[in-house]
Order: C-alpha cells, then sequence, then structure tokens
C-alpha cells in the first residue's frame, strides 16, 4: 500500500523551475516524504531502478529520452512496470491520448498545473494503485500466466478480465496479443478489430492487424493498418522503419520515402537511424533517396569521409561518373591514408582516360597497401 503522505515522489522534467514547482505543489498538498529529481528520461530511469520510488511524475516532451520512451521503458521492466505513472503534457492531443492507452499511462495532466489539478490526480492514481479494479487483477493474472508460458491460463484470465469490465478495450487488446502469440491469427484478428472499434486510437491493436494481413499476403490492408497507426502516433520509431521496409520490400518506394522523412523528423537521435536507412535504401536500390540522406548528413557533418566516399559511390550507382569523383576527391582530401578511395579515383581517371593521373593513384595504393592484388592487376593491365 502506498501512503500519500509517506510515499517517495519522482519528478521528472527537463526544466528544474517546473520540478520545483511541483514539489512545492506536493509540500502544499502534503504528498510525499521523499522526493528524487531527474531532468530526462535516462537519468530517471536510473533512479528507478535504484528502487523506492513509489509515484513518477514525468513531463511528456525532454531531450535524450521522452517521456514517452521512459514510460515504455517503466512498462517492459518487470520490478518498474508496476510503477504508477503520472504524465505531464501542454496539451491532450490525440497521440497522447493513444500513448496513454497504448504504454498505460495512469494518468496525464495538462499544463499550466494547479496544485488541485495535480493532487486529484494523484489521489485518483493511488487510489486505483492501492484498490485495483477486479479487471487489472485477473490482467496482472494472465500477464504472470504468458510469462510462465500457459497462454491457455492467460487467455482465460483475460476473459475474466473482459467480463468483469466489458466496456474496456484493455482485456480485448490483450486477448489479441495473447492469441497472436498462440498463432491463432483468425482469433486475434477479431479481438483486435474489436479493439479498434472500442477505442479508435489503439496503435497496438493497428499495428497488430498490419503484422495480421502481411501474414495473411494482404499487402494493402497491411499498408492501411501501419499507416494509420503511424498517423495516430509517429513517434515510435521502430514502427515507422519496420513499416516503411515493408513498403519497399513490395516496391512502394514513394511511400516508403514518406514514411521514412517521417519516421527522422520524430526521431530524437535522427544520426544513427540516418545512417540506418542510407545503407538500407543503397541495398535496396533506392539510391535517389540514399543520395538525399547522405547530402543531409553532409550538411550537418562535411568532414565525414565515410559518407562523402559512400555518396560518390551511390553516384557511381546511378552512372554519374563525373559527380563520383568529385566526391571521391574530397574523402581522399579528407583522408590521405584510405587506400579504397585513391583506388576508386584510379578506377575512374583509367575510365576517363587520363592515364598519369591514375598511374599516380594507383602507386599511392601500393604505397599504403603494397599487396593490392587490384592495384597491380590494373597497373599491368592499363598503365
Amino acid at each position: 500500500m502506498i501512503d500519500l503522505q509517506d510515499m517517495s515522489v519522482l519528478i521528472v522534467d527537463d526544466m528544474e523551475n517546473m520540478c520545483k514547482s511541483i514539489r512545492a505543489m506536493l509540500k502544499v498538498l502534503n504528498f510525499g516524504k521523499r522526493f528524487r529529481v531527474a531532468h530526462n528520461g535516462r537519468e530517471a530511469l536510473k533512479i528507478l531502478k535504484e528502487g523506492d520510488i513509489d509515484l513518477a511524475i514525468i513531463d511528456w516532451n525532454m531531450p535524450i529520452m521522452t517521456g514517452v520512451e521512459l514510460l515504455v521503458n517503466i512498462r517492459e521492466d518487470k520490478n518498474l512496470r508496476d510503477t504508477p505513472v503520472v504524465m505531464i503534457t501542454a496539451e491532450a492531443n490525440r497521440e497522447i491520448v493513444a500513448e496513454a492507452g497504448e504504454s498505460d499511462i495512469d494518468a496525464y495532466i495538462l499544463k499550466p498545473l494547479t496544485v488541485k489539478s495535480i493532487g486529484d490526480k494523484i489521489v485518483n492514481v493511488i487510489d486505483r494503485t492501492n484498490n485495483p479494479s477486479p479487471m487489472m487483477l485477473y490482467l496482472k493474472k494472465s500477464r504472470v500466466f504468458e510469462e510462465t508460458g500457459d497462454l491457455d491460463a492467460a487467455i482465460e484470465e483475460a476473459k475474466l478480465a473482459l467480463k468483469a469490465d466489458p466496456n474496456s478495450s484493455r482485456p480485448v487488446r490483450v486477448l489479441g496479443q495473447l492469441y497472436y502469440k498462440k498463432q491463432d491469427i483468425d482469433i486475434a484478428e477479431k479481438c483486435f478489430l474489436k479493439a479498434i472499434k472500442m477505442n479508435k486510437l489503439d496503435v497496438f491493436a493497428y499495428h497488430h492487424l498490419g503484422e495480421i494481413s502481411l501474414k495473411k499476403n494482404n499487402i494493402e490492408k497491411a499498408e492501411t493498418y501501419f499507416d494509420k497507426a503511424m498517423s495516430i502516433s509517429p513517434r515510435h520509431v521502430s514502427r515507422g522503419i519496420y513499416f516503411g521496409k515493408i513498403l519497399v520490400q513490395k516496391k512502394k518506394f514513394d511511400k516508403a520515402k514518406k514514411v521514412f522523412s517521417r519516421t527522422l523528423k520524430f526521431s530524437e537521435d535522427p544520426m544513427p537511424l540516418r545512417e540506418e536507412l542510407i545503407d538500407f535504401c543503397i541495398q535496396n536500390v533506392m539510391y535517389d533517396f540514399a543520395k538525399t540522406l547522405i547530402e543531409e548528413l553532409l550538411r550537418q557533418l562535411p568532414t565525414r569521409t565515410d559518407m562523402e566516399f559512400k555518396l560518390g559511390l551511390v553516384y557511381l550507382k546511378i552512372g554519374e561518373s563525373k559527380k563520383a569523383l568529385e566526391h571521391f576527391l574530397i574523402a581522399e582530401k579528407q583522408d590521405t591514408q584510405n587506400f579504397e578511395v585513391k583506388l576508386h579515383i584510379a578506377k575512374l581517371y583509367i575510365e576517363a582516360g587520363q592515364i598519369f593521373r591514375a598511374d599516380q593513384a594507383l602507386s599511392d595504393v601500393l604505397r599504403l597497401d603494397p599487396g593490392n592484388s587490384e592495384a597491380k592487376s590494373l597497373l599491368q593491365d592499363n598503365i
């Protein structure tokens, strides 16, 4: 049981003044005895894993790790997942409502905060935590059975949860997930369809309906469901990348580009994601989009020799040798010891009939890598 006056509270906000303001309000309410503060999700997760936190009050939008990403980490951790979470947000848009359903936010409060609004929400959340509804008790039992591998028992508990609260879409969604895990795709599909009928913002259900449609080889329907999930909650980077890659496999390149671009826009750390997409696009012959992504990256990081070289390779793929040579020469200036760059330069000089320059480039290659058989062969055949 959590005692309102004696509980330990974690306040997570990137604004120091907001953390102080929330703590001051809790003191006015006489809520909480021990307080911890974090300024991003990563710091907060570390504190939570140290233990002894009864309630987490988290800002929705933070750098490094957002409130939503933190919440996902909390719900996926067996030791933390039952921690009550109150999310603070500037607006109640449909994405936030969708996240509340998908990631089990216990409550969310709109800014500007007042003593009454935060007090009422916390009282309600702690009361529900201390006195869970029959539906929640059944769902917790279902989760335990699922984790031990007894899917049939988990399904029975989820059915009892639905019986306890027929108006809640959560047990329906859980049933869909369990049947999906059991490979009973048809029943899973019925459950997820019922879930989105009860809650039109159930992103989780839309995503699984997309997966089921793929299994049934209904690409158009899968695209519709994945697109719906993305339109409701575009911040889920992994979901966006997954959807985009499926579109590429189905040769829907223009649609894939839009999905990838939107996903990059919402990514908190887009650089590694951009690099992953560059390699994926090159592998899947999406050279124009790969070129665009590399050029955008180089505008931010002009000294990335590897990307300059990769851009040259892309230009080679699309038959623009002059542009390829330009970028190889830039890469060579940035990294004079890279024999692979020099080898590509030599090949382009040979192609252009510039034998003297090719000879210089190949000599440089052999100076750096004396055993390079390709350079030796090019010298023998062309110089």
